[in-house]
C-alpha cells in the first residue's frame, strides 16, 4: 500500500503562526468562533498558518478550521464522456451537476490522470490534483480496492457510486439494490408459468454483475427457475442451449446484451417473445424488442449521484472522528418495468 502523506501537526502550525500549540488547539476545536479569549486577529494567523501547511497534506485540518474550498472532486475510472459510455455515465453526472448547484458547490472533473492500456485510470497518480477538492465523487464499473483503502486509511472524505466488494474496509457508498427487482422479474416470469430459463452474463469482476448472478443463483437454488447459464459475449449458441434446456424465457445482464438475443433468437428461427420470452435486469429506457416495450428495470441513476452528494456532503461538515456514526453504505430502489417481452408461457 502507499506510504501515508506526512501529517501536519499543529506544533508546525504554532511555529508558522507564532503561537503556542494551546492556541492552535483552541481554534481547531472551536469551529463556531464562540471563544471570544482568542483574538479574531489571532484566529486569522493561524487560519493562514493551516492554509498554507495544510492545503495539500491535511485537508481534515482544513475542514476543521473553516478553510474548505466549496468544490466538490469527481473522478471516472473509465472514460466517461465517449459515445459508448454516456448510455452509463451521463444520468450519473446529471445527477450530481443538479445537486451540486443545490448545495452551492462547483465540481471539479479530475481528468489529468491518463488512461492505461486496460481502459482504467489510477486515482493516485502524480497529476491528479485530488486534495484541491474538500472531498470526491468515484464513478466506475470497476474500481481499485487499493485506492479504495488508502483513501479510507487517510480519512479523505469521498464516496463511490455503486456497491464497492473491492476491499474489506469501510468504503462509503450509494449504490443500487439489484438483487430485489432480479427476483421479482423472475417471480413475473414463473407466474407466467415459465419453469426453465436460461441466465446470460459477462462474467465481469464488478458487484453490480455479482448481485445479479447472486440472485438468479438464489432463485434456481430454491427452485423458482431452472437456470441454465450462458456467455454474452457469443450467442451463436444461445438457441441451441435455450433447445437443449428447454427454457422459454432468457434474462440478459443488461439491455444491450438483451437485445443481442432477440437478433441471436429470431436468426435462428425462435419468435420472441411467442417462443422466448426475453428481459433485461437492467435499465431498459428506450430499449424495444419488435416495437414491444423490453421487460426490465427503471433505474434511478440521478437519484443514485444526487443522494451521493448528499452523503460525501455529511462527511465534508463533520468531524472525522463521527464518521463512524454516520450512515455511509446506501443501497436504492430500482423500479420493474414489466414490458412486454415476457409473456404466458404457450404450451407446446
Amino acid at each position: 500500500m502507499p506510504p501515508k502523506p506526512r501529517r501536519v501537526t499543529q506544533r508546525e502550525i504554532a511555529r508558522i503562526a507564532g503561537v503556542s500549540q494551546t492556541t492552535v488547539s483552541l481554534v481547531l476545536n472551536d469551529r463556531d468562533g464562540s471563544n471570544v479569549r482568542i483574538p479574531e486577529e489571532t484566529r486569522e494567523r493561524v487560519r493562514e498558518a493551516i492554509e498554507a501547511a495544510t492545503y495539500v497534506a491535511d485537508p481534515a485540518a482544513r475542514r476543521l478550521a473553516g478553510l474548505d474550498n466549496q468544490i466538490v472532486g469527481v473522478f471516472t475510472y473509465e472514460p466517461a464522456l465517449s459515445p459508448e459510455s454516456m448510455d452509463f455515465y451521463g444520468p450519473l453526472l446529471n445527477g450530481i451537476e443538479r445537486a451540486a448547484e443545490q448545495v452551492g458547490c462547483d465540481l471539479l472533473f479530475f481528468t489529468s490522470s491518463p488512461v492505461a492500456e486496460d481502459g482504467t485510470r489510477r486515482l493516485f497518480h502524480r497529476k491528479t490534483r485530488l486534495r484541491l477538492a474538500d472531498g470526491c465523487i468515484l464513478l466506475g464499473q470497476q474500481m481499485d480496492g487499493a485506492e479504495l483503502e488508502r483513501l479510507v486509511d487517510e480519512r479523505f472524505p469521498f464516496v463511490a457510486v455503486g456497491r464497492r466488494d473491492e476491499t474489506d474496509a469501510k468504503v462509503p457508498y450509494v449504490g443500487l439494490d439489484y438483487v430485489t427487482p432480479t427476483l421479482a422479474l423472475i417471480d413475473r416470469a414463473v407466474a407466467l408459468g415459465h419453469e426453465r430459463a436460461v441466465y446470460l452474463h459477462g462474467g465481469r469482476p464488478v458487484p453490480s454483475a455479482r448481485d445479479r448472478l447472486a440472485a438468479i443463483e438464489t432463485a434456481g437454488a430454491e427452485g423458482r427457475l431452472a437456470f441454465a447459464l450462458g456467455g454474452s459475449d457469443d450467442l451463436g449458441g444461445l438457441a441451441a442451449l435455450v433447445r437443449e434446456h428447454g427454457a422459454t424465457v432468457v434474462f440478459a445482464e443488461d439491455a444491450f446484451v438483451a437485445e443481442d438475443a432477440v437478433h441471436a433468437l429470431t436468426s435462428a428461427g425462435l419468435t420472441v417473445p411467442a417462443d422466448v420470452s426475453v428481459a433485461a435486469l437492467g435499465e431498459v429506457r428506450g430499449h424495444r424488442s419488435d416495437g414491444r416495450v423490453l421487460s426490465g428495470f427503471h433505474v434511478p441513476r440521478e437519484r443514485v449521484a444526487a443522494v451521493a452528494l448528499d452523503v460525501l456532503h455529511e462527511l465534508i461538515a463533520s468531524p472525522v472522528e463521527d464518521w463512524d456514526t454516520l450512515d455511509t453504505q446506501r443501497l436504492l430502489g430500482a423500479e420493474v418495468e414489466p414490458g412486454e417481452t415476457i409473456v404466458e408461457r404457450t404450451a407446446r
